[in-house]
């Protein structure tokens, strides 16, 4: 239990670290490697890639306290989008009914603010139509779709195609293209990999990726073959002793589309194993979408590693560190959740239940 804590606040604390030191420079140019090292003004900032990727976290807790609680929940993809609707009430200042809202963070100050959020998100979302893999809503694959889903990897119920599928499903209901859909099923498999079995993460990529060619038949094999391409090509730059990171990530491509963005964090990781700090820095060293790639790289190093690895540096200045926590330590609980911890916790049900975090019932949670 305290592994797993360990390696899911790890995945969480991890992404935002990322997020926070790419999102500054998102549209600077890098001219040199390691350029950016720390946070500017000792500020970690949260972007929408954060954002999003905790009203992930709060959507899966709901549905499955709801589950527990009354033996009905929704699936995953469809309380996805219920909390990412959530999400966007934040960006557009929309009032929303509470009988329709259910994430608490929903009412933390610091969500309810504009981090350059995506288009293809905003206008997906403001359609009021969940987009599916079998009817897409658009013919994007920008990153929006995968920078957001690796919660998805703390379910433990059913194997982890299953889980892996929900991942693709999350990603497709904002993003149609095939190869905004078919990162998340990649990510989140590599997640379960490294969370449920410890794999390494170059085990867990090969793992993820093996089981996309035999099982992901939700798209014909060219179309598969392209994602196939770029992660090969990833692994491949992660292993070139004549490159620096800024020339390896680059040779990628920018990171503003799903498929990039997943091959630049997995590039970044597997030169950097190890090490967190340095995994992140080449992760977002670069003139293109820095706080996806460098959100998505600290997933996955994060959970490898755990939370342990994380400098102290970017903890303390870390936005939201707190919340952070508190979403990664439900999490870890064990998703679905147990009906003992519904029913006999009333912070827990404040949250996951009634949607509004009581603080007054935390010292006795």
């Amino acid at each position: 239990m305290e592994e797993r804590k360990s390696k899911i606040r790890g995945m969480l604390l991890g992404g935002a670290v990322g997020d926070a030191l790419g999102y500054p420079i998102e549209f600077e140019p890098i001219m040199e490697p390691k350029a950016i090292t720390s946070y500017r003004d000792g500020k970690g900032l949260i972007s929408d890639d954060t954002q999003m990727t905790l009203f992930t976290a709060n959507g899966l807790l709901w549905t499955y306290t709801r589950g527990a609680l009354r033996g009905i929940s929704l699936l995953p993809p469809d309380a996805l989008y219920l909390a990412y609707r959530d999400w966007l009430s934040t960006q557009e200042r929309v009032e929303i009914d509470e009988a329709h809202q259910i994430c608490w963070i929903h009412d933390l100050p610091e969500l309810n603010q504009l981090r350059a959020p995506g288009n293809t998100c905003l206008s997906a979302l403001r359609s009021g139509k969940k987009g599916t893999i079998e009817d897409p809503i658009n013919d994007s694959k920008g990153c929006g779709s995968v920078m957001r889903v690796a919660p998805i990897a703390t379910i433990k119920r059913g194997d982890i195609h299953e889980i892996a599928m929900d991942g693709a499903k999350a990603g497709a209901i904002t993003h149609g293209h095939p190869l905004g859909v078919m990162p998340c099923y990649i990510l989140v498999a590599m997640l379960c990999y490294i969370l449920r079995e410890h794999q390494s993460i170059a085990d867990a990529i090969k793992s993820a990726m093996d089981l996309f060619r035999e099982k992901f038949d939700a798209y014909d094999e060219d179309q598969k073959q392209g994602m196939v391409d770029i992660v090969d090509r990833a692994v491949e730059l992660s292993e070139r002793k004549d490159l620096d990171d800024l020339s390896a990530v680059t040779s990628l491509g920018g990171g503003w589309v799903a498929e990039e963005a997943l091959a630049i964090a997995l590039c970044s990781c597997l030169r950097h194993p190890d090490n967190f700090k340095d995994a992140i820095i080449c992760a977002v060293n670069h003139s293109g979408d820095s706080d996806s790639t460098g959100a998505i790289a600290g997933n996955i190093i994060g959970a490898s590693l755990g939370v342990e690895a994380i400098p102290q540096e970017y903890l303390d200045g870390l936005e939201l560190r707190e919340v952070i926590e508190e979403l990664a330590d439900d999490l870890s609980i064990d998703i679905p959740v147990s009906e003992y911890k519904a029913d006999n916790d009333e912070y827990w049900l404040s949250k996951y239940l009634y949607c509004h975090r009581n603080e007054s019932l935390r010292k006795t949670a």
